[in-house]
């Protein structure tokens, strides 16, 4: 992620951590490690042998990492279940129904469909049968992994009966998952409004409902940064979960650990540190408690949680207490990988990134190099035979030791460092730019700092520029997430235009980051009203170095006005800020 810095900064980003983790509790299908040492099979209750078969085919094409592998099959195996028992149920047309399902049975889902096509066009003016039948065609699309082609008829189903929530649900979670927050937004509104009715009749099947829903709006508030709505949806999905484990704590205490993990993540988010940390204590040892009893299921998110509580100790100045979280994390992964590394040796060097984040931090490189380069060789090792997987590892550990490169005064080996995690996010990019356009970015920035920082101007000027351009496609298709990196990148070209003497070009580009910076603060001023100040702060030394200090006096004292500000509720974050205003600091 950028930091932000005092005057005048080059936002750069940070040495990456494994990011604050969610949970989601146990399903259908568990991995089955007998043959560790080669490909892991997914096995899942209730699914037929022969369509398992057809699963763990399009589960390897997709060459994920263990435990997304086992969440696709658990969806996968809920989708089949359902479909199942529909097909098994369904009244309109006997004979074509039994063989659709045994097709399902045998994993022939192209087969399934075909026949739920024929059923669809002769029932298409039947509004409540052809509502059943466009869900049941999207359910054999999503088996087959084709959420676009699954999307029209769940669209279908929810126009022609929007009072059935499970329509609903459907539609929303597939719009939500292709990133379609606005139009999922509303269906889930719809969703839970009619949860909320049914609950009256009926809390003891609607109440879990409800607060599922609840989660998926809460994670789609946060995606779309509207952070307060997120917090208020998992506090009620919270309660809910509390109340029901009451009764049922062996059903739902997963789900109250994994809301309030969620909780911890949102807090953190919104630097509410010592908040953060609080939920992430609650929710590590009600995984203790649960991995007693069933240790298989709950180490990994005993050992999820504690990387959470290393990265919140961290970032709260508790050094002591974040590597002796990130510690025990780290064995508790090694000893799971002992039995199946595929699955954990990930997780492992995930770990060893924190750290080393960590070593970095509290001034012992030479740990931290270590912990970076066992990290970097196990995502080696594990790129060899599942690139795809794995070689954005690669990169991102490759920047992390390109950071600590640099800050250690080794300029060689931060770019060589830098130089092979750009090239590998350019590969990655050529086939998922939506994945990897931003880390391209993101290293460009920090290539762009290294070059700046070793009096290379024309090369700083190339990877800012580049890193400029991605962000700005990249805004126009989805605006909150990146305007605030394009604001950044602005920021640091202006810093390089000021340093050589280009004045009006880092007053133009000033003056766009900090329309930006306004323009974002109008919805989140927490999070952006520090970026608008020091937006104001560089755009008044731009005009100094212009020579017009008729323009740069207002923009000073309305930089300094909002220091000052921020510096009486947060005098330690901002008064150095305060102190510090419309200086002009050295690159």
């Amino acid at each position: 992620m950028a930091i932000w810095a005092l005057v005048l900064p080059i936002s750069i980003a940070s040495a990456q951590q494994q990011p604050l983790l969610t949970q989601s509790s146990s399903g259908w299908c568990s991995p089955n490690i007998a043959n560790v040492t080669g490909s892991v099979a997914v096995t899942c209750i209730g699914v037929d042998p022969r369509a398992l078969k057809r699963l763990n085919a399009e589960l390897s094409r997709k060459n994920l990492q263990l435990a997304d592998k086992i969440s696709e099959a658990n969806q996968w195996a809920e989708r089949y279940s359902e479909l199942e028992k529909r097909l098994s149920e369904q009244d309109n047309d006997n004979a074509l129904s039994r063989e659709a399902e045994e097709c399902l049975h045998q994993g022939k889902l192209e087969r399934a469909g075909t026949i739920l096509d024929q059923i669809l066009g002769s029932e298409e003016k039947q509004i409540d049968r052809a509502a059943a039948d466009h869900y049941n065609r999207a359910l054999v699309f999503e088996l087959q992994f084709l959420p676009l082609n699954a999307l029209p008829h769940l669209k279908k189903a929810y126009t022609y009966r929007p009072e059935n929530p499970r329509n609903g649900k459907a539609y929303a979670d597939l719009l939500y998952g292709e990133n379609r927050f606005r139009e999922a937004e509303p269906v889930y509104e719809n969703v839970l409004k009619m949860q909320r009715d049914l609950v009256k009749a009926d809390p003891q099947t609607y109440l879990p409902e409800v607060a599922a829903t609840l989660i998926n709006l809460g994670s789609l508030y946060s995606e779309t940064q509207r952070l307060k709505e997120a917090e208020n949806a998992y506090t009620e999905a919270l309660q809910k979960y509390c109340n029901l484990a009451k009764t049922n704590p062996q059903t739902y205490l997963p789900d109250v650990a994994m809301t309030r993990n969620d909780l911890g993540v949102l807090y953190g988010r919104t630097q509410r540190l010592k908040e953060a940390a609080n939920a992430f204590a609650e929710v590590l040892q009600t995984y203790r408690d649960l991995a007693k009893t069933n240790p298989q299921a709950y180490l990994p998110a005993v050992a999820g949680t504690l990387n959470n509580l290393g990265i919140l100790y961290s970032e709260t100045q508790r050094p002591k207490e974040a590597e002796d979280a990130d510690a025990e994390a780290v064995q508790t992964y090694r000893d799971l990988a002992k039995t199946n590394p595929k699955a954990y040796l990930p997780a492992v060097a995930n770990t060893l990134n924190n750290l080393g984040n960590l070593y970095g931090e509290t001034r012992r490189p030479n740990e931290a190099a270590g912990a970076y380069a066992e990290a970097l060789q196990t995502y080696r090792d594990l790129a060899k035979t599942n690139p795809q997987a794995y070689l954005p590892h690669v990169a991102m550990t490759l920047n992390n030791l390109g950071l600590l490169y640099s800050h250690t005064q080794r300029p060689k080996e931060a770019a060589d460092a830098d130089a092979e995690a750009l090239q590998t996010y350019r590969g990655l990019a050529e086939t998922n730019p939506q994945a990897y356009l931003p880390q391209m970015a993101n290293t460009l920035n920090n290539l762009g700092t290294l070059d700046g920082e070793t009096q290379r101007p024309k090369d700083a000027a190339d990877a800012f520029k580049e890193a400029l351009q991605i962000r700005r496609d990249l805004a126009k298709t989805n605006p909150q997430a990146y305007l605030p990196d394009l604001a950044t990148t602005l920021n640091n070209l202006g810093l390089l235009y000021i340093y050589t003497q280009r004045s009006k070009e880092a007053v133009d580009t000033y003056t766009e980051a900090l329309q930006l910076w306004r323009n974002l603060a109008k919805t989140n001023p927490q999070a952006y009203l520090p970026e608008v100040a020091t937006a104001l702060n560089n755009l008044s030394i731009a005009y100094k170095s212009e020579g017009d200090e008729s323009k740069a006096v207002p923009f000073c004292a309305q930089a300094t006005a909002i220091f000052k500000q921020l510096a009486e509720s947060d005098p330690n974050r901002f008064g150095n800020a305060l102190k510090t205003a419309c200086r002009r600091e050295q690159w």
